[in-house]
């Protein structure tokens, strides 16, 4: 294939990049609708395999590598993150930090102190939750939500361990970075943990702003944790039409209104 129309076709491919992390296969035909949809197909492969543009997902391309998008590494955790890490290791269960530590260089505030979040494989909890509170770390499962929302409790938690069954979401025991935001977000909507919704919010427009998400690999992730259904509807919150926002909106404050017991 001539490589000069093939520069040109990834040109303009760029420009699609410009507002997204990835784009899908069908948004590229409607950008080529002239061209045979095959011919579109093998540009596509050609380019996949001269290592300029990258298969991110089923029918979505990225120009960069999105396996890429790992965590800082394990020098980068809090030394309290580290200690879990390597007490977890001697144990043999499949597991990886997530979380906050999992997200340096992402988050624009970090805590001095947080409890780490530790996805770990389900025959593991119970005696990984007994090892660590045996050596003086305050461990808690994720189904242990009434311990979470003491507050008295809540400041001394030095662990949330949450059961995983999907563990290609790591690389050497830490979380890529869109398993981290969607554990951190699940923690946060669910565990009463210690960060505010307009932080988790800064934290999700830095890594789009950077282009670290991959749609894929967060929507496995939100699988994992049973909120899939939230991540896709934030992944297309962009696309939504302005009246169905209002019309969301309006819903959404009546449903506040049932809830204080007073018209909204």
């Amino acid at each position: 294939m001539d490589q000069l129309v093939l520069e040109q076709f990834l040109n303009k491919l760029k420009k699609e990049f410009d507002n997204s992390s990835e784009v899908s296969v069908k948004q590229i035909y409607e950008m080529f609708p002239e061209t045979n949809k095959k011919t579109v197909s093998w540009r596509l492969y050609d380019l996949c395999k001269q290592g300029k543009l990258y298969r991110s997902g089923h029918g979505l391309y990225a120009l960069r590598n999105m396996d890429e998008h790992l965590a800082a590494g394990y020098e980068y955790m809090q030394k309290k993150g580290q200690d879990v890490y390597d007490i977890v290791m001697e144990y043999g269960y499949e597991f990886y930090v997530s979380g906050l530590d999992a997200l340096v260089g992402e988050v624009l505030h970090v805590p001095e102190q947080y409890p780490i979040i530790l996805e770990i494989e389900g025959e593991g909890i119970n005696e990984i939750s007994d090892v660590l509170n045996s050596k003086e770390f305050l461990a808690v499962k994720a189904r242990e939500k009434e311990l979470l929302s003491n507050l008295s409790l809540k400041a001394k938690v030095d662990v949330i361990l949450i059961q995983s069954k999907n563990f290609t979401l790591s690389n050497g025991g830490i979380a890529i970075k869109e398993k981290a935001f969607v554990d951190l977000y699940y923690a946060v909507t669910r565990l009463n943990y210690g960060i505010s919704i307009q932080e988790l919010s800064g934290i999700y427009e830095n890594l789009n702003r950077n282009k670290m998400i991959s749609i894929a690999q967060i929507k496995a992730a939100a699988k994992d944790v049973g909120v899939l259904d939230e991540i896709a509807w934030l992944l297309n919150v962009k696309n939504i039409l302005p009246k169905v926002k209002e019309f969301m909106i309006h819903q959404l404050q009546e449903d506040k209104g049932i809830i204080l017991g007073k018209k909204i």
